[in-house]
């Protein structure tokens, strides 16, 4: 595993940590009382963090890199 592949690793971290916290954050709120407040929520959160595996984990796997 190159030094690349390491700082994407913890880039990807870094991103799932802060969605986390924010979207943590948010259901404090009463932003998340609708459902479908709460749905859009959940299905933002989760295209964050497959864009982010997909972008900072598989494809430079893929790439050697």
């Amino acid at each position: 595993m190159s030094n690349k592949r390491i700082y994407y690793w913890f880039l990807y971290l870094a991103i799932v940590i802060i969605t986390t916290y924010m979207y943590k954050s948010i259901d404090k709120t009463d932003l998340l009382e609708d459902e479908k407040n709460q749905y859009a929520s959940w299905i933002i959160y989760g295209i964050v963090i497959i864009a982010g595996y997909k972008n900072f984990v598989y494809d430079p796997r893929n790439k050697d890199e």
